[in-house]
């Protein structure tokens, strides 16, 4: 939905003139997704793909940083460094024959320092997701 938008009111000629911009409401939230069908044999049936457990522009923070808050007893709030997941990768080692040799993974990348191309990759394990909302924060 959009609406209009004042600008400006301009005088020409001793008549008054305002200018309107149309501008979308900024609440509607939009959605991408991104499929892709891995490559499952049929006789795969020792290992599987999983669901990533983050998305991207996720926040999360490192669970040796949030474990480090839980045990010393310390505020999360002002604690803990925020990191937004900037990437995810699918990693799975497989065969000549394209079978599975292990457990398929997800690895996440964060930027440590701010306007950085470079990504830090973390696994799953590794990170928690941040939700202050939430009084457990998982």
């Amino acid at each position: 939905m959009t609406y209009l938008q004042e600008i400006q009111t301009i005088e020409a000629f001793g008549m008054p003139y305002t200018e309107y911009r149309v501008e979308p409401e900024v609440d509607e939230e939009i959605l991408i997704t991104i499929e892709f069908t891995p490559p499952i044999q049929s006789f795969d049936v020792e290992y599987s793909y999983s669901q990533p457990r983050f998305r991207f522009g996720d926040m999360v923070a490192t669970k040796q940083q949030w474990e480090h808050c839980l045990l010393h007893h310390l505020n999360p709030d002002t604690n803990l460094d925020l990191f937004r997941i900037c990437g995810m990768e699918l990693v799975d080692s497989l065969s000549p024959s394209e079978e599975l040799l292990s457990q398929p993974y997800w690895q996440y990348g964060i930027r440590c320092s701010h306007g950085t191309k470079e990504l830090i990759w973390l696994e799953e394990e590794a990170l928690v997701r941040i939700a202050p909302d939430n009084p457990d924060w998982f």
